[in-house]
């Protein structure tokens, strides 16, 4: 009796699958509410806003900091209030505690829609993998593991998840600086080694994907190797 080279996926391709779709309907759900409202969302007893936070820049990168200006550091130590300026920020724009975050009630289209892309460009990457990688055990069910398709499949979904993740939290990440500087008031120094200090690397996605570029390879040697004692045969 042949042996039905399905079976020993058919646990994991179910698992995947309801990922696949439990993470599309929550991208679709916030995706859809942010179109829907604006952005708007809850902050403390404010009610609704359209808030778009980012990382504050560094005390000392900006000018007029409370350390550099005596009449702002005079002005902190006489008050108790947990809102206080470190620095001079624009009109609307505001310090969120616990630190380090600066937001803004900012409705407007062109705002809303880097701060939203920002928040949505690695889960985004990470639901086409989940798709990809839905593909890759459907074809290796029907195919077998060893198949050339299989083996081309499983290289592009490595390749995928290291471009991808590497650039979109690269993408995040000047986004939140961008925001970040637009809501300060004077020049903002070290903009780059604010990027790059801030930059979240996603070293767990581009160690999954060399993984998977690597098992490729030995996939292929495995696909060659067979054909080879096939042949002999």
């Amino acid at each position: 009796m042949p042996l039905d080279r399905s079976t020993p996926l058919r646990w994991t391709a179910v698992t995947v699958r309801v990922l696949l779709v439990l993470f599309a309907a929550a991208m679709i759900y916030e995706v859809g509410r942010a179109a829907l409202t604006g952005g708007e969302n809850t902050y403390g007893s404010l009610g609704a806003r359209s808030l778009v936070c980012a990382p504050s820049p560094n005390l000392g990168d900006v000018k007029n900091n409370f350390i550099d200006d005596p009449q702002r550091r005079k002005a902190m130590e006489a008050s108790s209030a947990a809102d206080d300026a470190l620095y001079p920020v624009k009109e609307g724009a505001e310090f969120v505690h616990p630190m380090p975050q600066i937001c803004k009630d900012d409705s407007s289209l062109g705002t809303q829609l880097l701060y939203q892309t920002s928040r949505f460009a690695t889960p985004l990457v990470l639901l086409v993998a989940l798709f990809l990688l839905d593909r890759l055990i459907r074809g290796a069910r029907r195919e077998g593991g060893f198949d050339e398709v299989v083996v081309r499949r499983l290289w592009f979904l490595g390749v995928f998840l290291v471009a991808g993740t590497l650039a979109s939290s690269l993408y995040t990440t000047i986004v939140e600086i961008g925001l970040a500087v637009s809501m300060v008031a004077g020049p903002v120094s070290g903009v780059w080694e604010m990027a790059l200090s801030g930059w979240a690397f996603p070293w767990a996605y581009l160690i999954a994907g060399l993984g998977l570029v690597v098992m490729s390879k030995v996939v292929r040697i495995g696909a060659h190797m067979r054909e080879e004692l096939a042949g002999t045969v």
